[in-house]
């Protein structure tokens, strides 16, 4: 059995898909009584709604795997700045210390 691989996401669709995840996971009503599968569905449904830019429409596997890969590189940012922030360097800004990662 031969499966399509979907194209890269751009940055566009990387953001909407931050903003989605957010928005589900955030939700007051069902965000915390929620199952994984009807999450992801959620997720699914939104990412593929409304936007102009979206260049396909994406499965709930691929939105998983690729919210997993920008989640953890946003870890090993965290990790990069809070080691940074930990040398306590005199007079840097927020934006000094995250152009240094």
């Amino acid at each position: 059995m031969s499966t399509k691989r979907s194209s890269s996401y751009t940055n566009a669709e990387d953001t909407h898909l931050c903003h989605i995840y957010l928005d589900v996971s955030q939700n007051p009503i069902i965000g915390i009584y929620q199952s994984k599968d009807m999450f992801w569905t959620r997720v699914k449904a939104d990412y593929n709604n409304i936007p102009y830019f979206i260049t396909e429409l994406r499965n709930k596997r691929s939105l998983q795997c690729h919210m997993q890969t920008i989640l953890t590189a946003m870890g090993k940012l965290r990790g990069c700045i809070r080691q940074i922030e930990s040398l306590k360097p005199s007079g840097a800004s927020e934006a000094d210390i995250v152009s240094i990662c």
